[in-house]
């Protein structure tokens, strides 16, 4: 349905376009995402308190909420699925085009998984970095769609997924927490 109403919305991001831009992508898709991920998770567990926690509860959740979506939503790579739109990441894109296209299935799926956990990392940004983060996520949003890989709704959805995780993670926290927690019984004291 989504589909139907993008059209060839992608095309946009290829209207100009260059091997070195493509080179930037590529290095922002397979190299800033999993150091913006990694580093996160870093930086939250030098601060005090337990937002890493947090942090790697929300990526799960994220995980865990579209992997049916994986197997139930199947969607074909941009750059191989609309005319005017070309797969650079994986024909133009030298060696890491082809490590790539050697182990990727070129099956995507909605959400991007990408975006969704970009936007999961810059949500619990390191306190001060949280314009860096944000760039970084925006960046990969873009390189997706750059490189010819996912739908533009994809990213909607993911980015969508990611704050839906987040902002409901602490509710079901707070209720695995109470129901751990019995209340005292009139009478008994704990230890």
């Amino acid at each position: 349905m989504l589909r139907g109403l993008e059209g060839d919305l992608v095309s946009l991001f290829q209207q100009v376009t260059h091997p070195a831009v493509t080179t930037l992508f590529v290095l922002v898709y397979v190299g800033l995402y999993p150091l913006l991920l990694g580093l996160t998770y870093v930086a939250l567990k030098r601060e005090p308190g337990s937002r890493h926690v947090r942090y790697a509860f929300t990526y799960t959740a994220v995980i865990l909420a579209a992997t049916p979506l994986f197997y139930f939503s199947p969607v074909g790579v941009t750059g191989y699925a609309i005319g005017g739109v070309e797969p650079l990441l994986y024909e133009h894109s030298g060696i890491v085009g082809a490590a790539v296209t050697s182990i990727d299935t070129l099956q995507k799926a909605m959400p991007s998984l990408h975006l969704a956990l970009a936007v999961t990392a810059s949500l619990h940004a390191p306190r001060g970095y949280e314009f860096i983060s944000w760039s970084a996520t925006s960046l990969i949003a873009i390189s997706t769609l750059y490189l010819g890989i996912h739908w533009v709704s994809d990213l909607l959805v993911g980015g969508a997924l990611a704050y839906g995780c987040y902002v409901a993670l602490p509710v079901v926290q707070a209720h695995f927490e109470d129901s751990r927690d019995p209340a005292p019984v009139d009478g008994v004291r704990g230890d």
